[in-house]
């Protein structure tokens, strides 16, 4: 687990971090601000209500302190490049998809440090003696997410050529040294896993289950179409858990405390799947009342 910690975890996620970088362009900041009342909504929703659903199930459910704290990084976990494709797939607005992940992953960089610590503190203070500083935590984070987006997007910037040649392959070694880190956590952590199975899936489901209901909601209630809304649903379930990872086994030194990030990765692309075929008849029945009630008007 020190390999884990001290290498592997850290060059997974400095390498997704990059990759993102190079995915990005300033331009893309541009754009985001012309789906203002969708992209509020959305990065409202992700920054605000998952969290509290990732509080209330933690609170009342998690076995453990760690795997309470567990809970509550991945609810704070920003949305996935894979959201943009199932928003794609599902037929809704990849636009407003792509602008969540991009505000959200950069707030998020800014946040989680005061997110995991205060969580920490209150659910393992008396558990456990917390010795690094708030400030040494913040920078821990920064250095291997603020930094590396900042290089790849100057990168992307000064050599386009290279960064989209590249961006690929560093994507890959990424996830490839985060999936060994996935096998050899799980491997270390097996007695807690097969002790918690049922409640880590059940806690997982409950919570991808209820921040999508609540996603649609919010939607709803703030008059997205039905496009927005499927993307502001996927974005809610596919979710970028290498920071928490690295957080829980790095700087915390707690491989339990990863497991619903572990757990949560099939089970929330389980159920993205089925949000997206749900969404895929949402979309195509909206667009064909609005149809009918053009023709109607007409």
């Amino acid at each position: 687990m020190n390999f884990v910690g001290n290498y592997l975890l850290p060059m997974s996620l400095f390498f997704i971090m990059f990759s993102m970088g190079l995915s990005l362009t300033f331009g893309d900041f541009r754009r985001v601000f012309t789906h203002r009342r969708g992209l509020v909504l959305g990065v409202l929703s992700m920054m605000l209500m998952a969290p509290l659903v990732g509080v209330g199930i933690a609170w009342f459910v998690a076995p453990t302190a760690a795997l309470a704290v567990g809970f509550i990084l991945l609810a704070t976990c920003p949305g996935g490049m894979v959201s943009n494709l199932m928003t794609d797939i599902s037929k809704g607005d990849l636009a407003l998809s792509l602008s969540m992940t991009i505000v959200v992953s950069f707030v998020y960089i800014f946040i989680i440090p005061f997110y995991a610590y205060f969580a920490l503190q209150f659910f393992m203070g008396e558990a456990m003696q917390i010795e690094v500083p708030l400030w040494d935590f913040i920078w821990r984070i920064f250095r291997l997410t603020l930094i590396p987006v900042m290089l790849g997007l100057l990168v992307r910037h000064y050599y386009p050529g290279f960064a989209i040649a590249v961006r690929t392959y560093v994507k890959a070694i990424a996830m490839g040294a985060l999936l060994v880190a996935f096998v050899m956590i799980l491997i270390n952590t097996i007695p807690t896993l097969r002790e918690n199975f049922w409640t880590l899936f059940w806690m997982t489901l409950g919570m991808n289950l209820a921040v999508v209901t609540v996603a649609f909601f919010v939607a709803k209630a703030g008059r997205l179409n039905a496009p927005q809304t499927s993307a502001i649903c996927n974005e809610h379930l596919i979710r970028q858990e290498g920071t928490a990872i690295y957080i829980a086994v790095a700087i915390v030194g707690s491989a339990e405390m990863s497991l619903p990030m572990i757990m949560n990765t099939p089970v929330a692309l389980a159920v993205c799947i089925i949000v997206v075929m749900l969404m895929r008849k949402y979309i195509v029945e909206h667009a064909r009342q609005e149809k009918l009630a053009a023709n109607a008007a007409s």
